[in-house]
């Protein structure tokens, strides 16, 4: 995981944000659902979305969340027909609605804008390949460790505890995250704010020693 923030190479496409129509999402209001048409894609201005998997069962895998500066449903411009995620918002959530259309005739003319967008996409690809490593050969423990700290670096706030992970998460939320149940998650949550690594409440959670965190996720 890079312990520094790197520019987001999808400020190259910020021309053709300002083309596309705002929508503010309340918490947990559900933005798109699988099977519905892929006729478009959004810009986070601000706020936190949950790009996850549902299968047949109801049960859920959250793939990854998003922030301030991402995309999501960018399906849409890579032959996607139909929605395959269940995307939601967490916390108040605008985006920015871009027409499937409109962002490809924009890339075609803007080459460069296009690079961009395929670093962006290489990035997503390997938070992916991270999770399926963590789930193939990492325990409950080092899987919840690692994406807690993941969360602070891409999400995290500075305050004069430690560092408050900046969207609302539930404890089935972090199950989700990790493949794991949410009683499992919670006890491994419990294991944590006992040895003083964190600070848990409702829906706020503050790593308190990310040395501690980060000697919890070895291989299992």
């Amino acid at each position: 995981m890079p312990s520094v923030q790197v520019r987001n190479p999808l400020e190259a496409l910020e021309p053709l944000f300002s083309r596309g129509e705002r929508e503010l999402y309340r918490d947990r209001e559900v933005i798109y659902y699988p099977g519905v048409a892929s006729d478009s894609l959004f810009y986070i201005e601000s706020g936190h979305v949950k790009v996850s998997f549902l299968d047949t069962s109801g049960k859920r895998l959250v793939l990854g969340l998003r922030g301030p500066g991402d995309l999501v449903g960018e399906g849409a411009i890579m032959g996607e027909d139909r929605r395959r995620h269940f995307v939601q918002a967490l916390g108040d959530t605008l985006l920015v609605r871009l027409d499937r259309d409109l962002v490809a005739s924009w890339l075609r003319r803007n080459p460069e804008a296009s690079f961009s967008l395929l670093q962006w996409l290489h990035r997503q690809r390997m938070e992916l390949e991270d999770l399926l490593v963590d789930v193939a050969f990492r325990d409950i423990q080092s899987r919840l460790s690692r994406k807690l700290l993941q969360l602070s670096e891409e999400f995290g706030v500075p305050t004069d505890e430690g560092v408050l992970i900046g969207c609302r998460l539930t404890h089935k939320d972090l199950a989700e995250m990790i493949a794991s149940a949410r009683e499992n998650t919670t006890l491994a949550l419990n294991r944590l704010e006992q040895e003083g690594i964190l600070d848990k409440s409702r829906y706020r959670i503050v790593v308190k020693n990310r040395e501690s965190l980060k000697r919890k996720c070895r291989v299992g």
